[in-house]
């Protein structure tokens, strides 16, 4: 196995992401589907590595504690960039891409209680120190020198990478799973394909993803087009890329708990088959008494109730390369730790802070749906995209009820008649009108739409007052730890 720094090229997401969607399937569709014979199947799916030797602990083998309560579980989610499936020797150049890496990880903590989870990204190019790890292959030890995030994986395998991000994190982790390119194609294939939604139409010759603005059903191929396009999507950075990959994954999480999936045992035990086929686990996740109290454990566990972030970073100055912003990530760490939402954690944080000394109402704070009735393709992404650079909680892009609107609305909730007017100054042209049913501001674009103005937020009444939404203040400072939810519709 090669141990040379990779070189710089187009990440690779994909299997990361079916990891996620892999156990979101698993945690919420197996109720109903002839769980013995099922369990039994999946359970001799799954491949197994036993990590005991790297981390210097025993698998975790106990979902509960000794009273009989759920206890937390952490989940370190990896991805292999194996080229072992089919048509998957063409990502890149074979010479240079041997052996395994991890290029992107996502560390999944489900709270105890089961009412919500956390995912946190890990930048691969991480500048860390790598630990020592017995090398894949031969046993001997190697690390201990600075390298990128992604080199653990190649040194030591799955185990290396939960000491690294044990050592950074100063948590325990609980489970790891591992997929590669061809899990996530069959699991997107297998669901039927995933909606995704563009602002633009895009033509990558890079990764031959054509599709055109607005929303698109992708099977596994264009899937992994979709996550591992850069250049000619968004701004081509990292971070853009980060938020489209969470974007898709919410998606490909909302369809896997679809009504209809579910109601579908043939569907759903092919999903299931190639979610647990494309898997690699610690042994004790892998147990069948381990994956069924799981399983029952967290079906309660709604997309709303999932949490993305991407650790905090700084730029480590060789135009290259991150590192992870010790203060910053520290207190989400905590909040694992402590078993706490992120996003409560944040809200408790800014309101200590005292928020705006003005008494302003913070955009984060104000929850919006665009709903596109203009006629012209892609617009509603746009703004959307928009709204959500300047720190507003964008939760739903979608099509109007229909699409003759000459004039924008504002729609307002009853008792938001300030923010709903601010806002209607910010969009030329547009009219305010209560929404007596309504629970968010609901822009619905007509035909006059042409920009968007600078918004002047109005003065809230209670500054005191943290309720009216969850999401912390999209401030430059916590840009990169701003969480999104699996629910919310988002247009790249």
């Amino acid at each position: 196995m090669s141990t040379s720094t990779e070189p710089s090229q187009p990440t690779r997401w994909p299997k990361l992401i079916a990891g996620i969607s892999a156990l979101a399937v698993v945690s919420t569709a197996l109720i109903g589907a002839g769980m013995d014979y099922v369990y039994g199947n999946l359970q001799e799916n799954i491949d197994t590595v036993d990590v005991s030797e790297v981390i210097g602990r025993a698998p975790n083998t106990s979902v509960v504690d000794e009273a009989g309560n759920y206890k937390p579980m952490t989940i370190l989610l990896m991805g292999s960039d194996s080229r072992q499936g089919d048509n998957d020797g063409g990502y890149g150049d074979p010479s240079i891409y041997t052996g395994e890496r991890s290029d992107t990880t996502i560390l999944l903590h489900v709270g105890a209680d089961r009412s919500f989870a956390t995912a946190v990204s890990i930048p691969r190019d991480t500048w860390v120190t790598i630990p020592q790890c017995p090398r894949t292959g031969s046993g001997e030890m190697a690390g201990g020198f600075e390298d990128k995030f992604n080199i653990a994986f190649e040194i030591g395998g799955p185990g290396c990478t939960q000491k690294l991000v044990e050592e950074m994190t100063g948590l325990e982790i609980d489970h790891f799973a591992v997929i590669d390119f061809a899990g996530f194609k069959q699991v997107v294939d297998s669901l039927g394909g995933v909606e995704v939604c563009l602002t633009e139409a895009v033509n990558d010759p890079q990764s031959k993803l054509v599709l055109p603005a607005g929303t698109s059903v992708v099977n596994g191929e264009e899937a992994l087009a979709f996550v591992r396009a850069r250049k000619t999507l968004s701004d081509g950075s990292d971070l853009s890329r980060i938020k489209r990959q969470q974007a898709f994954l919410s998606s490909m999480i909302r369809k896997a708990t679809d009504t209809d999936l579910l109601l579908n045992p043939v569907k759903l035990y092919s999903v299931l088959d190639s979610a647990t086929s494309s898997l690699t686990t610690d042994p004790g996740l892998a147990q069948r008494d381990v994956l069924q109290d799981t399983v029952l454990s967290t079906r309660g566990v709604r997309p709303e109730d999932i949490t993305f972030l991407t650790m905090p970073w700084v730029e480590r100055g060789d135009g290259a390369n991150v590192l992870m912003d010790v203060e910053r990530s520290a207190a989400l760490w905590a909040s694992i730790a402590n078993d706490e939402p992120w996003i409560k954690t944040k809200k408790s944080t800014d309101a200590q802070s005292g928020g705006d000394a003005n008494g302003l109402i913070n955009p984060a704070d104000i929850s919006i749906a665009v709903l596109n009735g203009s006629g012209v393709a892609g617009r509603a992404g746009q703004l959307g995209a928009v709204l959500a650079d300047q720190g507003f909680t964008v939760v739903n892009i979608a099509d109007a009820d229909r699409s003759d609107y000459t004039v924008t609305e504002i729609r307002y909730p009853s008792g938001q008649q300030a923010i709903g007017e601010a806002m209607a100054s910010a969009l030329p042209g547009s009219i305010a009108v209560e929404d007596i049913n309504g629970s968010a501001i609901t822009i619905v674009i007509g035909a006059d739409f042409s920009s968007l103005n600078p918004f002047t937020p109005p003065t809230n009444s209670n500054p005191s007052d943290t309720t009216a939404s969850e999401t912390p203040a999209a401030d430059q400072a916590d840009q990169i730890t701003d969480p999104t939810t699996a629910n919310t519709v988002r247009c790249n």
